[in-house]
């Protein structure tokens, strides 16, 4: 019933410091944009992955977070720092289980990047 893939939508006050902070700062790709209708999609790493992203007057930040898997969280975190991404705290370890480290967009969306240990 269910096609592969996954879309993820937010809610973004200003589109292009959006495209901007996930192109540049990420690292992932811009899909579509529809300058019209202010919005946008990004394709992620994550196969079949994307983000998409409405411009709106208000936009309230999600208190769930949307989680990336990585090889080496102390690499990817070093990288995403020189790309100009902040994170909130240090990387959190869940022995025998994950490593974490979280930060936001510029909305204030939560996003965390996993390191699995087991």
């Amino acid at each position: 019933m269910y096609k592969p893939g996954l879309t993820i939508w937010y809610n973004v006050s200003n589109l292009e410091r959006t495209i901007s902070f996930y192109t540049e700062g990420l690292g992932f790709a811009l899909d579509y944009q529809d300058e019209a209708s202010r919005i946008a999609i990004i394709t992620t790493n994550t196969k079949d992955c994307c983000i998409g992203f409405a411009e709106a007057e208000t936009v309230v930040p999600m208190t769930s977070s949307t989680v990336f898997e990585v090889h080496d969280i102390e690499q990817a975190v070093s990288e995403l720092k020189t790309r100009g991404v902040t994170f909130t705290g240090e990387i959190e370890t869940i022995p025998d289980f994950v490593k974490l480290a979280t930060f936001n967009d510029p909305d204030g969306h939560a996003f965390e990047l996993s390191q699995t240990l087991a």
